[in-house]
């Protein structure tokens, strides 16, 4: 099946939606926080509470397992999303990093907007609703995960409960087809002029050895955190040298996703200049790569990402959220801080001499001004 851009997000939208009102009404009588959200590869509904925690347990799953789609809300809803659209649209650093993967990348779904465009979400109809609920809201896609002073066999019956009598029909064969993206970038360069007082620039490296989830993808995602930071994070010689030059300010940050079929690298921030930015930082990349891993410097960087994994135990909502994105990599989260006491200096030394391929760099501009230009 073929499905309309950003139908995820709107069927996230409309779940929250009941023929007599909203859940969030019934989440907020019984003084729990609900959310959801949707990403490039999951939706997720949540709540959180001090008290009534079953009464809110079994909104949550009844809600998700019932849902009421109408011509009338669902039409109703198109604009609500077309309004959060135009405000990402007017977001000048939204349109920096949204600009810099449909430059990094030709094909992938990862280039489009999670929310979709205007005309995708113009196009989504109740049928089409419902054929996605059908084919992805099965019990056999879905994963329950709760954090708290709860008994996990109370959780398991009180869950077996909620569906009891509920008819789900036959699991569905899933199989994601993706279009095969191209080694190449899409473009070197992507441009858009907006209401902005300095240029925001996001620029970074597509990679493309991917293809694999579990533990080698774990042990990706973890060495590439430690490689950011002994290239770019504020301790290090680059991140203080182009502040010093005023090439950057404390907006200057990095990031890496990677999931099972796609993965980068990337730098964002506001600079002056950023075609210099942009140089300066990829000659920073040569010499740390031509120079070699410092032992020592490694060794401080990966107690570093250790402690900060240790410390992020503390948060529920960090246990909730990450147990479920590294269970639906085939990863358990549990094992992060083994993983990452294993990794080595010659393995991130071979991580950064395999990224950092300047044939593989996408730049995206937003400048003072207005207009939208992309190229090599």
């Amino acid at each position: 099946m073929s499905t309309p851009e950003g139908i995820a997000h709107f069927l996230e939208h409309k779940l929250f939606e009941e023929e007599n009102g909203s859940i969030d009404d019934i989440f907020a009588d019984l003084g729990a926080y609900s959310n959801a959200f949707t990403n490039h590869t999951m939706t997720g509904y949540l709540f959180s509470c001090v008290d009534n925690f079953w009464p809110a347990f079994d909104t949550l799953l009844d809600f998700v397992m019932r849902p009421h789609f109408s011509d009338e809300n669902v039409e109703k809803e198109k604009g609500i999303i077309e309004q959060e659209i135009r405000m990402n649209e007017d977001s000048p650093d939204w349109q920096a990093v949204n600009g810099f993967l449909k430059a990094l990348y030709q094909r992938h779904p990862v280039r489009e907007e999670i929310a979709g465009t205007i005309d995708s979400v113009r196009s989504i109809t109740k049928e089409t609703l419902y054929e996605c609920y059908r084919t992805f809201y099965h019990p056999s896609n879905m994963t329950l995960f709760v954090v708290g002073d709860v008994s996990p066999a109370q959780v398991g019956d009180r869950a077996s409960a909620c569906l009891d009598g509920r008819e789900f029909g036959t699991a569905p064969d899933l199989e994601r087809l993706r279009p095969e993206e191209p080694r190449e970038i899409g473009a070197r360069r992507a441009e858009k002029d907006m209401a902005v007082s300095e240029p925001i620039v996001c620029f970074g490296y597509k990679d493309n050895r991917v293809g694999y989830d579990g533990p080698p993808l774990m042990r990706k995602m973890i060495g590439m955190e430690i490689l950011m930071h002994m290239l770019a994070g504020r301790s290090s010689a680059l991140y203080n040298a182009l502040y010093a030059d005023g090439l950057i300010d404390s907006s200057f940050d990095w990031d890496c996703d990677y999931e099972r079929d796609y993965g980068f690298a990337m730098f964002e921030g506001r600079s002056e200049n950023p075609d210099r930015l942009v140089e300066r930082v990829a000659e920073g990349i040569n010499a740390f790569v031509a120079g070699g891993i410092d032992p020592d410097q490694f060794e401080r960087t990966r107690r570093r990402v250790i402690g900060s994994m240790l410390r992020s135990f503390d948060s529920l909502e960090f246990i909730a959220y990450n147990f479920l994105t590294y269970h639906f990599r085939d990863m358990r989260l549990i094992e992060c801080v083994e993983v990452a006491k294993s990794i080595t200096a010659e393995e991130t030394a071979g991580m950064a001499g395999e990224l950092f391929d300047q044939e593989l760099l996408a730049v995206s501009v937003v400048l003072p001004g207005g207009g939208l230009e992309q190229g090599e």
